[in-house]
């Protein structure tokens, strides 16, 4: 097998897992009325029926416009690892050994993202915004209509409800423990 088709994969799988994690989370959240109609806002599904500041409204189009790039490299990802499966269909040891590395890739990552979380979410959340919002519009007072829509116990929650990440950590748990027990 190529190594540069280990490489995309162990590359591809990660993104595709956490993406599907932060979809999925979003799909079962118990959302108040004022968090649904601002997402389904950012989905393009309603207009923005709440009375947002000219500053939050502008995070908000940025906010967008992070979740479009999110659906397009959620949907690059999955046709990428399409594709590579779709490939190798017939030669079930080379999709074992794609789904080997590229799961060691996909823990690894959410064991440092987690370690790091647990360290300092701050820093993560502020890192975070500093990529995505670099023009530094992600920055409200206590008392702003946004923050008070999502306040800082929403992201930590929600991560914390991101039961994806465990199902999938035990998932590749179990096919770890099949695989040396047939050895």
């Amino acid at each position: 097998m190529n190594k540069k088709i280990i490489v995309l994969f162990c590359i591809l799988l990660p993104i595709f897992m956490i993406l599907f994690s932060y979809k999925v989370t979003l799909f079962f959240s118990n959302l108040s009325l004022e968090q649904e109609q601002t997402v389904d806002y950012l989905q393009d599904k309603s207009e923005l029926g709440l009375n947002y500041t000219a500053t939050e409204v502008s995070h908000l189009e940025d906010v967008k416009g992070v979740i479009k790039f999110i659906d397009y490299l959620f949907y690059f990802s999955l046709l990428g690892i399409t594709l590579i499966v779709t490939y190798y269909k017939k030669k079930w040891p080379e999709i074992k050994k794609l789904l080997f590395y590229g799961g060691i890739t996909t823990v690894a990552f959410l064991l440092i993202s987690l370690i790091i979380s647990i360290i300092s979410f701050d820093f993560m959340f502020t890192l975070f915004h500093n990529i995505f919002f670099p023009q530094g519009n992600w920055i409200f007072a206590s008392d702003s209509l946004l923050i008070q829509t999502f306040p800082i116990d929403f992201f930590c929650k929600e991560k914390s409800n991101d039961f994806p990440d465990k199902y999938y950590f035990r998932c590749g748990y179990a096919w770890f423990r099949l695989e040396n027990e047939k050895k």
